[in-house]
């Protein structure tokens, strides 16, 4: 029920966001082709492929498609197919407000339907101009599994919970923009295995873990539509029982600093 709900919603919202010719403000679309690969062993490759528009009411749609390739296993023990996918449909509306409209608020709703899970996220974020340099942007997200789909003896029902924070720092000098992110994570939901180990933790064996994501975007300056960018990813330390090399194929990755590295490129028109 919960997953038709979300589905009705999400249409909802993208009817409306037809309504706009009554506004001045253009529409906007972006389209962003990124290439995320973790640095611990080379093992995983994760390519994204992502499209939005946002209209001139303040509302934006949106859809990203996302593959992963673990490279942990050989190519003739899994083939040339992806180990996961990831597809999410994004809305969001927002409204600024303010003598130069240096405040916006909005509000979040996505679906994601992903190998394992299908997943509601809802949520909101407030973001501020100080200056045409620099602007700040937080956001609190909840997400839920819709549903759980298993396959084999790795049969699971439980439902997983949890809040994302993040906050966003941004400094535009000339034709570059330099981003600072923190993420913070919260479980709240649990649930026990046989030895009543909790598994609904992160890969810091915790219910509870901080990221932070360093980015630099270059707009070409003869071709402004056109923009390139690189992001450091400081993920947690591995610190679950399966990072261990006896439990890991023989890669022993506990008690290393999960990082990764993305390169992207957006178009905007």
């Amino acid at each position: 029920m919960k997953k038709y709900l979300a589905l009705a919603i999400l249409g909802a919202l993208s009817f409306n966001a037809q309504a706009d010719e009554d506004y001045l403000k253009p529409g906007k679309s972006t389209i962003a082709i990124k290439w995320e690969h973790k640095l611990l062993d080379g093992r995983t490759t994760r390519p994204k492929v992502e499209f939005g528009h946002r209209m001139r009411n303040g509302f934006k749609f949106g859809v990203e498609q996302v593959w992963e390739y673990d490279r942990s296993e050989t190519e003739l023990d899994r083939g040339f197919a992806p180990k996961q996918y990831e597809l999410t449909f994004k809305t969001d509306y927002e409204y600024r407000f303010g003598a130069d409209n240096d405040h916006r608020v909005g509000a979040v709703l996505d679906y994601q339907t992903k190998e394992g899970a299908n997943n509601i996220r809802t949520g909101a974020y407030y973001g501020y101009k100080f200056n045409s340099n620099f602007n700040v942007k937080f956001r609190a997200r909840y997400s839920e599994n819709l549903d759980r789909m298993s396959t084999g003896d790795r049969y699971r029902d439980d439902i997983n919970r949890e809040m994302r924070y993040d906050s966003w720092f941004t400094y535009r000098w000339d034709d570059f923009r330099f981003v600072y992110t923190v993420i913070y994570f919260q479980k709240h939901s649990s649930a026990l295995n046989s030895s009543g180990e909790e598994q609904h933790v992160y890969d810091n064996n915790k219910q509870h873990k901080i990221e932070q994501e360093f980015a630099v975007n270059y707009r070409l300056p003869h071709a402004k539509k056109h923009t390139l960018y690189a992001k450091y990813k400081y993920k947690s330390k591995l610190e679950k029982n399966s990072h261990k090399a006896e439990n890991n194929g023989g890669y022993d990755w506990y008690g290393k600093v999960d990082t990764a590295v993305e390169l992207g490129y957006k178009y905007s028109f």
